[in-house]
């Protein structure tokens, strides 16, 4: 009798543990939703600040200002008459002109007026003689931006520097819709040696359903198993992300598929910078190219993480043999977020006013925009 009271007790024992740790990793699992979720829904924007174009899918609305709210930052911005950030601007001074083309990294969405890395060029020797100016629309891919160049080369910028956001900018290339925003936009196909632009004008429309199921992640790994199947399963929880962020994957099978989907991007890219610098020289001015990392760049062992730096490699070196000036940035900022500065915000993701000194310092040595 008493051997059975013992078993009994000793599954009791068990059924007692088994519960609790299921009720722990449950309200921890509601816990990290709950957080996540407030985080994404503290964010607001005032209405107003972008209007539907049908040539570029979307544009800045002239005139307007106000404040984005995050659970990272309160700031607020200004739209001139011409449709880009900050007030009015002035091409017909003497000073050379040097035109940054980019999109919400270079905007510099979550910071103030006065504290994106075009500003504190503009404000530090390196703007003694030089005139900076920040054409950057949030969201822009370098398809749309490519079409934006033709409207400020009457302008006449001495050097036109294209800031490529590493995280995305080359996987928004390939689609009608961009990855993390709901307006449609044109994109250009490459037709033997030839770029034929499609969607265009761009309709008024949703986006659709199968481009609301993308994301930058599974547009990266497309055709690539990152997990096997158990590990998959746990994907769909926030604990289980975390697990498996912990147990890893094969990143050098990752890293080779990525090079290897990268080539048909880089190649198709690489007309577009063709037709840019036609168009720049055109005009008498010559262009350079910043590779910009998102905050993902600095995880190791990640998916965005490997992503960014196959991208920062082949764009490099291609860019290079074309004879371009570029900048990788992610090396240099990666030396000062190991000194423990805070260049990106730690829930949004953008650059913080710190984030965008450090890119103005490292560009204001960097000889982009010197005499050729």
């Amino acid at each position: 009798m008493k051997q059975g009271n013992s078993v009994r007790n000793a599954w009791f024992g068990i059924v007692t543990v088994v519960i609790s740790v299921v009720i722990v990793l449950v309200v921890f699992e509601w816990a990290l939703r709950t957080m996540t979720g407030s985080m994404q829904s503290s964010e607001s924007m005032d209405e107003g600040f972008i209007l539907f174009d049908s040539r570029l899918g979307w544009k800045l609305n002239p005139g307007w200002e106000g404040k984005h709210r995050h659970h990272d930052f309160e700031v607020q911005y200004q739209v001139n008459e011409l449709g880009f950030r900050g007030d009015a601007l002035e091409f017909s001074g003497e000073s050379q002109k040097v035109f940054f083309l980019g999109d919400s990294f270079t905007f510099g969405l979550g910071v103030d007026e006065g504290e994106t890395f075009p500003d504190f060029l503009n404000s530090s020797a390196a703007g003694a003689h030089t005139d900076f100016f920040n054409l950057s629309v949030p969201g822009y891919a370098p398809d749309q931006q490519l079409i934006l160049l033709d409207d400020l080369l009457s302008y006449r910028p001495d050097t036109l520097v294209w800031v490529i956001y590493l995280g995305n900018d080359l996987l928004d290339i390939r689609y009608p819709f961009p990855l993390q925003a709901g307006y449609g936009k044109p994109y250009y196909v490459l037709d033997g040696n030839r770029l034929r632009l499609e969607n265009s004008p761009v309709p008024l429309k949703a986006k659709t359903p199968k481009y609301q199921a993308m994301s930058v992640s599974s547009a990266i790994l497309e055709g690539f198993d990152l997990y096997p199947i158990w590990q998959d399963l746990l994907a769909d929880s926030q604990i289980g992300t975390r697990i498996n962020s912990i147990i890893g994957f094969d990143e050098n099978a990752l890293q080779s598929h990525i090079e290897e989907r990268l080539k048909s991007d880089v190649a198709l890219f690489l007309a577009m910078t063709d037709r840019a610098r036609t168009m720049v020289r055109g005009q008498g001015g010559e262009m350079a190219f910043v590779l910009m990392p998102g905050s993902g760049y600095f995880r190791e062992n990640t998916v965005p993480g490997v992503y960014q730096k196959s991208t920062a490699r082949a764009l490099s070196s291609e860019l290079k043999d074309r004879e371009y000036r570029v900048v990788n940035l992610g090396p240099e900022l990666a030396n000062l977020i190991n000194s423990e500065k805070q260049l990106f915000h730690p829930n949004e993701g953008h650059l913080t006013p710190e984030g965008h000194k450090a890119v103005a310092g490292i560009l204001a040595g960097s000889g982009l925009w010197d005499e050729q």
